[in-house]
């Protein structure tokens, strides 16, 4: 899976299922000649493994990530895809934001990893509701995300090699240090689903990271929330 923004791109696998939080080695923030960085990640949401995958939806509403002296290098990143829990490629699609001089950046973005993530060029604010899928077909990902608020859609019709599709994830990436309110919400999503099934019904493994002030709700139909406490 992935966790990223323009200062640095951290990546990491979770090569066991129930392993929730990871120590990365991510590359050197922009501009920097500092070594790589060492960065804690947690992440939370659903996993589905046990078959092979060939489609997967989340919608959610952008979270406004406040950004002050104070929380400068706070970042979210929320997503869906397949691959990534305990295989060598990932196929994810989402947004995510990060704060930077007092400036919160939002933006979209896919990675079909070990392939270069992409930034999307198109307008993201927070309060945006966002569409994401990701589906397979003819030896193809079609991974797409739709801004319903801003009226644009980036689609993106790629293959891939070494794809199993052996899992389908959704999932907020956080690091260890994010400022989170009680009571905030990380992430609200509806229309959950896997190969057209509601995600409640495919007994999901929950995913979380260490930060026992984070927590996933339980699944409701294709509805969950990441909040904080």
């Amino acid at each position: 899976m992935m966790f990223r923004d323009r200062r640095f791109v951290m990546r990491y696998l979770i090569a066991l299922a129930g392993v929730a939080a990871f120590t990365l080695l991510g590359l050197p923030a922009y501009g920097s000649t500092a070594g790589p960085l060492i960065t804690t990640v947690g992440t939370y949401g659903y996993a589905v493994t046990g078959s092979t995958y060939t489609s997967t939806t989340a919608d959610w509403t952008m979270p406004a990530l406040k950004c002050t002296a104070a929380t400068s290098g706070d970042e979210i990143a929320i997503w869906t895809g397949l691959d990534g829990y305990a295989s060598p490629t990932v196929e994810q699609i989402g947004a995510g934001a990060y704060c930077s001089s007092g400036t919160t950046t939002y933006y979209g973005w896919y990675d079909l990893y070990p392939n270069s993530t992409v930034d999307f060029s198109s307008t993201l604010k927070s309060g945006d509701q966002l569409d994401a899928s990701v589906s397979y077909s003819d030896s193809e990902f079609t991974l797409k995300l739709q801004d319903v608020t801003q009226g644009w859609t980036q689609t993106v019709v790629k293959a891939l090699a070494g794809a199993v599709r052996s899992s389908a994830e959704t999932i907020v990436e956080v690091p260890s240090t994010l400022s989170c309110a009680p009571s905030e919400t990380l992430a609200a999503f509806t229309g959950d689903t896997v190969d057209g099934t509601a995600l409640g019904s495919l007994s999901p493994t929950e995913v979380t990271g260490s930060d026992p002030d984070i927590v996933v709700s339980a699944v409701s139909g294709k509805d969950f929330t990441v909040t904080c406490k």
